[in-house]
């Protein structure tokens, strides 16, 4: 069920539409609009090349607008090309995964095309329209994009999530340079054996037990990340019962989540689905974790809208409540339904 789990994260995707900003593109009517299909568990800057080389004819000065200073933005907020492409969509569109996707026209905006559903509102529109942008690099906000700067990082982020995990660097510091080299590539390659066979020495490392589960979750509606560091046991219980997702987003944000057991003010979201507030958490990171090692939890607002009676959750809870307790390998079906 574990290697399930893995492989539905690992295959779940997100359609794109990149617009070439108008005061970068040299034909007056603007330049067509590219299309890609990307995977959730991978960065944008591994697309830049093929998206570049796509607008690079419409540019209207090659030598200033180069890949080195592309970078994306959606409704004028940039785009953090250091996070994974399905925590950017799940945070920037505050994508509440109980409604209906809003759908395109049929033959990418075709005038007079049916639209293929009616939206709800809420909901987040399908493909995700970002535009490409190369003049005004915001330095305040994004750190410049180099060749490297994507491996730097998210090497990075794979050794903070090893000590946040084990209070030690020792697992990730005792790969071989062939398998630290592999760990990137196989992600740029979406080479899930290559990843995982690497990434399993990291979670099952000799001598090493995971004390801690490395956590962030975002709030889409004030920009907030809180990170954690979240015991796999609950302190003070008598019986050091297993930490829940429930457990840690009530230690965490309490004014949120003031029920360890159901839903109140908001839904946990992960990889495009509603998380169950039962789900263990360190078998949500061995199973559903992104590749930087880190549990990337975006907040869904409920907005008073309590009842969801169109809750694809709710449909398959066996209490009939959102935050029904629903079990860990319900999230294999959740991810298949979700993946676009």
């Amino acid at each position: 069920m574990a290697d399930a789990v893995r492989r539905a994260v690992w295959d779940g995707s997100i359609p794109f539409k990149v617009m070439l900003d108008p005061s970068e593109c040299r034909i007056f009517d603007k330049a067509d609009p590219y299309y890609f299909q990307a995977d959730r568990v991978a960065y944008l800057p591994f697309y830049l090349p093929r998206i570049y080389k796509f607008f690079e004819d419409f540019l209207i000065d090659k030598a200033v607008a180069t890949v080195g200073n592309a970078w994306f933005e959606v409704d004028n907020a940039p785009l953090r090309w250091h996070w994974p492409i399905g925590l950017l969509y799940d945070f920037y569109t505050a994508l509440d995964p109980t409604k209906t996707p809003t759908l395109p026209p049929t033959n990418h905006d075709r005038p007079g095309s049916p639209p293929l559903a009616d939206p709800e509102p809420g909901a987040a529109p399908v493909p995700w329209t970002i535009t490409l942008r190369f003049a005004s690099y915001p330095h305040d906000f994004l750190t410049t994009l180099t060749p490297t700067s994507t491996h730097d990082s998210f090497i990075n982020s794979i050794k903070e999530a090893d000590f946040a995990r084990n209070g030690t660097a020792k697992a990730v510091m005792s790969l071989s340079p062939s398998d630290t080299r592999e760990l990137f590539a196989s992600l740029q390659d979406h080479d899930y054996d290559r990843f995982w066979g690497v990434t399993d020495k990291l979670l099952n490392h000799s001598g090493i037990t995971v004390k801690n589960i490395p956590i962030r979750i975002y709030n889409p509606e004030t920009g907030q990340v809180i990170q954690g560091s979240v015991p796999t046991r609950q302190p003070g219980t008598i019986r050091g019962d297993a930490q829940t997702l429930g457990t840690a987003l009530n230690s965490l944000v309490p004014i949120i989540f003031p029920s360890k057991r159901s839903v109140v003010l908001a839904r946990p979201v992960m990889h495009g689905i509603v998380l169950p507030l039962s789900a263990p958490l360190l078998d949500l990171m061995r199973e559903a974790m992104y590749p930087d090692g880190f549990l990337h939890i975006t907040l869904a607002m409920m907005n008073d809208d309590n009842d969801n009676s169109h809750s694809f959750v709710r449909l398959r809870a066996s209490e009939g409540d959102v935050g029904a307790e629903l079990p860990l390998e319900a999230l294999v079906e959740e991810l298949e339904w979700v993946m676009l």
